[in-house]
């Protein structure tokens, strides 16, 4: 379950879209029943919001919900995010200047646990938050598709890269009736490379991550109409 949730953060943190007010909503699927909805969206390019809740028979055996900010003032960012799974629920709180970490908040605070790959001062330098950095890597995307990005995260506990690639310039055609672009898409990949704040046990794992993402043409602009991944199960993911 650890490594679908980490999967479908990932996801999460990517989202009847409204071009003019960039805003997406997002239904995640697993084994074809929906139990997620996601929406993401930009404020004059000055605040970026998510919300995630569990839906249908998933609300029954494992209920989840969370809501995220970041807000931007001149070269500063607050980052918020807050989630209650079961009877569990904690806040954090990211303030980052000049993308260098000066302050992180979580409550409860995280326990500590063994083997874990410390967090330098160093690594803190030159990062984003989580939903920065997806907003960059994801949907900036404009007249060209670029899928060779790479940014350097700090969610609160983890400082890790996630890097966009793209594998081949093959055009895709996804059949399924919960897509609503009917033409051909281009694939990226998104895969995710520790750095610090992991337990070591789980680095193997975690840098096998990846979540394929499915770009369509529209208005001039490249939007992610489909996005899957693979562990246990697969996830899919798709802009309503």
């Amino acid at each position: 379950m650890k490594k679908n949730f980490i999967l479908i953060f990932i996801l999460y943190n990517f989202v009847t879209q409204t071009v003019s007010a960039r805003e997406y909503h997002f239904d995640v699927y697993g084994l074809n029943i929906r139990f997620m909805e996601i929406k993401f969206s930009s404020i004059n390019d000055q605040k970026l919001t998510t919300e995630i809740e569990s839906k249908n028979l998933m609300s029954f055996f494992y209920n989840f919900k969370g809501s995220g900010n970041v807000e931007y003032e001149q070269n500063k960012a607050t980052y918020k995010f807050a989630y209650q799974k079961k009877e569990k629920s904690r806040t954090k709180k990211i303030v980052l200047k000049d993308q260098v970490v000066i302050s992180n908040f979580s409550n409860p605070p995280k326990k500590e646990k063994k083997d874990i790959v410390p967090i330098s001062q160093e690594d803190l330098i030159n990062v984003l938050d989580p939903l920065t950095a997806v907003q960059q890597l994801i949907f900036e995307q404009k007249k060209q598709l670029n899928c060779n990005k790479q940014k350097k995260v700090f969610d609160g506990s983890n400082v890790f890269y996630l890097k966009l690639s793209k594998e081949d310039t093959d055009p895709y055609i996804i059949n399924s009736s919960k897509l609503i672009y009917q033409e051909s898409l281009q694939k990226c990949k998104l895969t995710y490379q520790t750095i610090a704040g992991h337990e070591l046990d789980d680095e193997e794992k975690l840098n096998k991550m990846y979540v394929d993402i499915f770009y369509g043409k529209k208005n001039k602009m490249f939007y992610p109409y489909f996005l899957t991944t693979k562990s246990k199960v697969t996830l899919e993911m798709f802009l309503k």
